[in-house]
């Protein structure tokens, strides 16, 4: 009895580590908390967005850190890439280098940079920051970038309602009520921490109520985005906690 007892202590405080978060994020307006939506918006079509956050490594130790971008919408024509360390070309999607961050240390050199190179309307972009060596010991945001004000973007949007999903925190199931006034070209997508997309349900009917099961799914953050003609009607955070 001893001896079970012993391995289930030993096996909780494993899945502590791997579902540990070491990393915290911080801009000049404070915490940044993980999957939180950020929207920067100019009235220039043209325009070059910067987005610039702190990250903490508040864990007892060194861990090497590596950054991640996940493009969720990103319009034609424009152009975006980020920097740890060092800058890296648009079509890098994870950082060539891994930072070592001891308890306490905080790196500044990231930045998102987005250009909309006169494309006006939304871009949506997801960047990660992760423990090389533990993945699952990682923090996300999302930039909404916005050129022209959204000037199109009205009128290009769907007019679709969503609802938000629910429940969320989740445990389960999940499920998003809808009414696509008649579009019939539509998904569902959740993408974990990572970026990697788990979850795809299409959307054969124009309005009712979409479930998935995400029993499968371990417990963290990930994110949902519900597409409508290709475009992200909703990209927002789910909690699963089984």
């Amino acid at each position: 009895m001893k001896k079970i007892l012993l391995l289930t202590i030993f096996t909780y405080f494993i899945s502590l580590g791997l579902y540990a978060q070491s990393l915290q994020l911080s801009n000049n307006y404070g915490t940044v908390n993980n999957g939180d939506t950020i929207t920067m918006v100019s009235t220039d079509t043209d325009h070059n967005f910067a987005i610039y956050i702190d990250v903490k490594n508040t864990g007892s130790k060194m861990i090497y850190v590596r950054a991640k971008k996940t493009e969720i919408n990103v319009l034609q024509g424009s152009v975006n890439y980020f920097c740890w360390g060092s800058c890296y070309m648009p079509s890098t999607f994870i950082s060539l280098d891994s930072i070592s961050m001891g308890h306490n240390d905080v790196n500044k050199t990231f930045s998102g940079d987005y250009q909309s190179k006169n494309i006006a309307g939304l871009s949506i972009v997801m960047y990660t920051f992760f423990d090389q060596s533990n993945p699952n010991d990682s923090v996300a945001f999302i930039v909404k970038y916005i050129a022209g004000s959204g000037v199109g973007l009205e009128d290009s949007k769907p007019n679709v309602d969503i609802s938000n999903i629910f429940p969320n925190p989740a445990k389960n199931n999940v499920s998003i009520s809808y009414d696509l006034n008649g579009a019939t070209n539509a998904r569902v997508e959740i993408r974990n921490i990572l970026g990697s997309i788990v979850r795809v349900q299409e959307i054969n009917e124009s309005n009712g109520q979409v479930n998935m099961d995400i029993s499968d799914l371990t417990n963290g953050v990930y994110f949902y985005s519900f597409i409508v003609n290709e475009m992200p009607i909703k990209a927002t955070k789910l909690v699963i906690q089984h």
